[in-house]
């Protein structure tokens, strides 16, 4: 509480020297972002709690069979890299000093940018397959019985023989999308498949709310041309360092999710990403007359935006349909930009 008195007192006491100034403004920037580099990740699983044939120890741990983690890595080319932005902002500036040479700005802004995420340039296998889909059962749907079943006498005509087993038998209308029905993996679950090439075929729409604080430093020109010219208007060149936080996110209406497309279940599924975190601006800036300040400047983002998802995916058959995670993880590089604001 006593600092707080300390520091209304201070404000009071330079605004009644009249050396503390304060200016509403409000303003607009365009800036090009440096590109976009991206992570893809997928990973599927099922719950099934298939045990040993010779013990009660679980195919899979815990229940849960996962298979390899894929992660594909994108990023745009550098003809297609620069993204174009645009920025409204207000907010206040005050100035410490009679000859505005110190200051500080808090502003608010909302920022629209295109983002072109590129191509996969890099396919990596993060492992994680933590079962052997040759001792999997499942419960078949339509029979209530578990799969694969052994071949007898009496069932002969319901069943068919797995490839590769003399024994193992499944329903004569079973199939596995993905791969061919195998003695080493009697039920064709889905192994994790790579990242699709392309994430989007066109840009997406990105937007960000941001809370900024800026100090700055000039050079009162206006001071020395004033005893050339004496009718000299306000005129200042500086500097100025800051940041803030902002929250982002990244959408796209025209996702195509190409491993489920391949498999037969919807493509068009949701592409969203979202996330928040610091930044920091650096840049030079020009007064000309009292109400007229334009900066050139560098926005550098220092946070991630990203997105998961769980999918049906695999056999349509309910008893051995898997799921498939993607995790989707965006980096912004650098913004340049150009910007106006009028002060009031």
């Amino acid at each position: 509480m006593m600092r707080w008195l300390v520091w209304v007192g201070f404000l009071g006491l330079l605004q009644s020297l009249g050396a503390l100034k304060n200016h509403v403004f409000t303003g607009a920037r365009l800036g090009y972002v440096g590109g976009f580099e991206s992570t893809f990740s997928q990973q599927v699983s099922m719950s099934n709690p298939s045990t040993m044939p010779s013990s009660s120890q679980l195919v899979c741990p815990k229940s849960l069979c996962k298979g390899d983690e894929i992660t594909g890595f994108y990023k745009t080319s550098p003809k297609k890299s620069a993204g174009f932005a645009f920025t409204y902002s207000v907010g206040d500036e005050i100035f410490f000093d009679k000859f505005a040479i110190s200051g500080l700005r808090v502003y608010g802004t909302l920022e629209y940018a295109n983002a072109n995420l590129g191509s996969r340039y890099k396919v990596q296998n993060n492992g994680g397959k933590n079962y052997n889909p040759q001792y999997v059962k499942a419960i078949d749907p339509t029979t209530g019985d578990a799969i694969p079943e052994i071949i007898t006498g009496n069932n002969s005509n319901s069943l068919k023989a797995i490839p590769g087993s003399t024994t193992l038998g499944v329903p004569i209308n079973y199939t596995s999308p993905c791969v061919p029905l195998s003695a080493n993996n009697p039920l064709g679950l889905c192994p994790t498949p790579n990242p699709q090439a392309v994430l989007l075929n066109m840009p997406a729409h990105f937007m960000t709310f941001g809370l900024n604080v800026d100090v700055f430093l000039n050079i009162p020109l206006d001071y020395w041309l004033k005893r050339v010219y004496a009718k000299m208007f306000f005129f200042k060149m500086g500097v100025f360092v800051g940041g803030g936080v902002e929250y982002a996110m990244l959408w796209s209406d025209v996702f195509k999710n190409e491993v489920l497309g391949a498999l037969g279940y919807n493509p068009k599924t949701r592409f969203f990403a979202a996330g928040g975190g610091f930044f920091v601006n650096v840049g030079y800036q020009l007064y000309l007359g009292k109400h007229n300040r334009i900066n050139v400047g560098w926005k550098f983002p220092y946070y991630k935006i990203t997105a998961h998802n769980w999918y049906n995916y695999g056999n349509h058959n309910a008893g051995t349909q898997q799921t498939l995670k993607q995790g989707l993880i965006i980096d912004r590089h650098e913004e340049f930009y150009v910007s106006y604001a009028y002060l009031f």
